[in-house]
């Protein structure tokens, strides 16, 4: 009795298919006719009802997990797809949103009698409003230390003109160290194209890059266009500097004190070039 109780569900599988083999062999030699009403052929005839419905079932979920599955895998091709079209958006973004800068650098080349070597901006070095900064070119390119580096500036529709970053400090083999107008070390003879008059100016702690001209008596205008004059020993003359910003009188009523407006946007510099001058 306890070996019955132990092995039920054993005795009961092999019993259901026994039944199935037997339903299955009468149907197949024609002993069981359904349309003779007995209580058999009922029997038989709803128990190929419910495997009929079971194997609907079946087959209805083997064919729901197959389109669950096909739709999962076009889901993730659809995925991938998406990443790669936003891939190749960002990167046309970034052509358009450089093409205005690549067309005023192809136009400032275009223009330059000087040798130069093209840098990417790799660092800013410890010290305020971009003042001074590194970039990815050296010694084994040619730099030397003074040599002029510049930035191509759009002054107005279809205007491009050289405009003035800095002064290489320190070189390496592939590294060089670029003081910009914005530095106070830094101190540039400008030129008011304006009014052609001369004077110096020189950047500060905080950012700001002031000046004076020579000749005290001097009116400048806002908005008057400032070059380098050439004088000295460093700079090239005619390099854009920027614009007068705002024009402070001084305490000495002979002076005047102007502020400028650089016209390299240095929050946006990311890419130089380095004059190779002989000296």
């Amino acid at each position: 009795m306890n070996i019955i109780k132990k092995h039920i569900k054993k005795i009961l599988f092999w019993l259901i298919i026994f039944i199935l083999i037997v339903l299955i062999g009468l149907t197949s030699v024609g002993k069981i006719e359904n349309n003779d009403g007995g209580i058999f052929g009922d029997l038989f005839s709803g128990f190929q009802k419910i495997t009929f419905n079971i194997g609907q079932t079946l087959a209805n979920s083997f064919y729901s997990v197959q389109d669950i599955v096909k739709m999962k895998e076009e889901n993730i091709l659809l995925t991938e797809t998406v990443q790669e079209l936003q891939e190749r958006v960002r990167i046309l973004e970034n052509i358009v949103n450089k093409s205005d800068a690549l067309e005023a650098e192809y136009k400032m080349k275009a223009n330059l009698n000087y040798d130069y070597v093209s840098g990417q901006v790799i660092a800013l070095d410890n010290s305020n409003w971009f003042s001074r900064i590194t970039i990815d070119k050296g010694k084994l390119d040619g730099i030397n230390k003074n040599d002029i580096v510049i930035h191509a500036v759009e002054t107005g529709k279809g205007m491009v003109q050289i405009g003035l970053v800095g002064i290489v400090t320190e070189t390496g083999d592939n590294w060089a160290k670029v003081v910009t107008l914005l530095d106070g070390t830094c101190k540039i003879s400008f030129r008011d194209i304006n009014n052609e008059e001369s004077g110096i100016l020189q950047g500060s702690i905080d950012g700001n890059v002031t000046g004076y001209f020579f000749n005290s008596k001097v009116v400048a205008n806002k908005g008057d266009s400032l070059v380098t004059s050439g004088i000295g020993e460093i700079y090239l003359p005619d390099l854009y500097i920027g614009k007068v910003n705002e024009i402070i009188h001084t305490t000495d009523a002979s002076t005047q004190k102007i502020v400028i407006s650089p016209a390299v946007d240095f929050t946006k510099l990311y890419k130089v070039f380095v004059l190779k001058i002989k000296r």
